[in-house]
């Protein structure tokens, strides 16, 4: 099954393929003999992870987008001051083979046109041309993580036909910006230009000044971090040449064309994209390389210039399912066991910090590879600190997907996003948008799932369901006999809904058998504001410290709907002469630790899960 992203991906691809504008690049006779309709689109994350769609295993020659990473090599090789004294970082406004130089000096304007980037070449380590091109194929494997090739034949019929190139190189010579013949950097510039790659190579490339330098699926470090801004801005003032300005206005991501059809685009710290279609437009890039740039950046709100900020991978907190992390609502031994088996339809997802498109796209990739065998997904955003455009995308989208297949999204803590809301509400049919939970708290949020997974099994503990005295957790192992004997000390009291039934402060006099209803159990931290500690399902029972002692209530006990009690004073049973009084509250004593040490058990199983954390790495 392919993940939202992936779907996204080919809609887009189906939607541009169509695009049959533009010409293929001609004035190199071997550029012209490639198939005009390849298009392949990649995008590589930070965290690792490759989309790719179309013909993305295709080869063809990188071209001019090697200049944006030799002169990555270049400042590596020579320093900043050296390269900056040799090639100024101005846009030229003029095309790729433009002669833009500083009328005094001889300096190219930048890096990216022709000029610039022959002068860069011969800045670059190498007694001979094959030293260069040997250091710029290492450096650039180092890139993509595997060894890259020369296209022989491209590169022969680019040195056959490179006149203007050569005429441009002179010049550079002419003025003292080459400081050798230039035929030798001028070789290496056209072998460069000939280096085989594919969409996936690109990606890849791109992810690697995403991720600052560092190939975020090696690990190997392909750019010293301190050059990867030197060479993001050199490509969003230069990148796209005479029409770079129109692209960042457009766009917005540091990117860079080849006449061979290939353009990369760069988000920092979150992807790199690659585009692959050799149909170039009058100013030599990719007509479709272009529209599938504007779509992503339109479409998923990614032009560097957003005032948000720029988001971490790291948004899931944690994962766990309900067969782990129970809600507060104490419920009775079998449906504990019920929910030891069954809990794993509850899978929560805790997010955290700045959900833009790359985190976004990390936690829907997670929500497909795990939630097959769950049935209620709860996306708890109580620590999430900002929500996207793009993530607004992605969450009607998953919404959408998984009512789909049948399974419940509870969303926690959006009460207060109004924009996220307001969005969902617009884009998703009414039906779809009524079927959403929205509660505003986690543990609500699993009560909820619990109550309405126990429904659906007929293992419901329910307002209406009656618990027999005798099935209270506290009766275990007692006989017949005994369980009437107890039974016949208590009294049955009746609760309306709201109404107190222990107050914070009272004597721990008397304990209670919740026979039916809800109970609540919660402490006041302010003026009318209470915390809410836990809750109470039939068969359980509460206010049970009242064996061991006498001390006073902790906390109130509120009846969340009407309840019936059997209440139960300890003092009756400790000053019973009947000869079954004794076993009894042996039995009781030994119930009461039994019970304690599951909840420490269930208490130390949640501490090991929160505290696991989520790593995606």
């Amino acid at each position: 099954m392919t993940t939202l992203f992936e779907d996204k991906l080919n809609q887009l691809y189906d939607e541009v393929k169509n695009n049959r504008l533009g010409n293929v690049a001609d004035y190199i006779p071997e550029l012209a003999n490639v198939d005009e309709d390849n298009f392949a689109i990649s995008i590589s994350t930070v965290d690792g992870h490759i989309y790719q769609v179309g013909e993305s295993r295709a080869q063809f020659t990188i071209q001019s987008i090697s200049k944006a990473f030799c002169y990555g090599i270049a400042l590596e090789d020579k320093g900043l001051d050296y390269v900056l004294s040799k090639v100024d970082v101005e846009p030229s406004g003029e095309a790729f083979n433009s002669i833009s130089l500083e009328a005094e000096t001889g300096r190219p304007k930048n890096p990216m046109i022709n000029a610039g980037a022959i002068a860069i070449t011969s800045l670059i380590k190498g007694d001979s041309s094959n030293d260069k091109i040997d250091r710029i194929i290492e450096k650039f494997s180092d890139y993509v993580g595997h060894r890259l090739e020369i296209d022989k034949d491209i590169y022969q019929s680019e040195k056959n036909t490179g006149h203007r190139n050569r005429a441009i190189a002179h010049l550079l010579r002419n003025y003292g910006i080459l400081e050798e013949e230039p035929e030798k950097p001028l070789d290496a510039y056209f072998q460069q230009c000939s280096i085989n790659v594919n969409c996936r190579d690109l990606a890849v490339m791109a992810s690697c000044l995403a991720n600052n330098g560092v190939n975020p699926i090696t690990g190997v470090r392909a750019l010293k971090e301190n050059f990867v801004p030197n060479v993001l801005a050199v490509m969003s003032t230069c990148g796209m040449y005479d029409y770079s300005g129109s692209w960042t206005y457009n766009v917005g991501m540091p990117a860079k064309s080849g006449v061979g059809g290939g353009i990369i685009a760069v988000l920092p710290g979150q992807f790199g994209l690659a585009i692959y279609s050799p149909r170039l437009d009058a100013k030599g890039n990719s007509v479709r390389g272009i529209e599938v740039c504007e779509q992503v950046s339109k479409k998923f709100g990614l032009h560097m210039l957003n005032t948000s900020k720029i988001t971490s991978c790291a948004v899931i907190r944690n994962v766990y399912t309900g067969a782990e992390i129970h809600s507060k609502q104490q419920h009775p031994p079998h449906v504990l066991e019920f929910f030891a088996d069954h809990g794993n339809q509850i899978l929560v997802f805790e997010l955290m910090g700045d959900l833009k498109f790359v985190s976004t796209e990390l936690v829907l990739r997670e929500v497909d590879q795990r939630s097959d065998h769950s049935n209620y997904i709860i996306l708890d955003f109580y620590r999430v600190t900002l929500v996207d455009v793009s993530a607004f995308n992605f969450f009607a989208d998953l919404v959408t997907r998984l009512d789909a297949q049948g399974k419940k999204v509870i969303f926690v803590g959006i009460h207060l996003m109004y924009y996220f809301l307001k969005y969902l509400k617009k884009v998703l049919p009414e039906h779809l948008f009524s079927r959403i939970k929205l509660i505003k708290n986690l543990d609500h949020s699993l009560e909820w799932c619990e109550n309405d997974l126990l429904l659906n099994n007929n293992a419901s503990s329910s307002n209406e369901n009656i618990v027999p005295f005798n099935q209270h957790s506290l009766c275990y192992s007692m006989t017949k006999e005994e369980t009437i004997f107890l039974e016949g000390l208590t009294l049955d009291r009746k609760f309306k809904k709201g109404e107190i039934i222990c107050k914070e402060g009272d004597e721990s006099k008397q304990m209670f058998f919740l026979i039916s209803g809800k109970v609540r159990v919660s402490l006041e931290v302010g003026p009318n504001k209470y915390l809410r500690l836990g809750g109470f399902s039939p068969g359980n029972v509460f206010g049970e410290s009242a064996l061991l002692n006498d001390s006073l209530r902790s906390a109130d006990v509120v009846a969340n709907s009407d309840v019936v009690v059997k209440e139960l004073f300890a003092k009756d049973i400790v000053n019973s002469t009947n000869s079954l009084a004794n076993s009894v509250q042996n039995k009781l004593y030994k119930n009461l630790f039994s019970q304690s040490d599951r909840k420490l058990r269930q208490a130390n199983l949640h501490i090991r899960t929160l505290n696991s954390g989520f790593n995606p790495f």
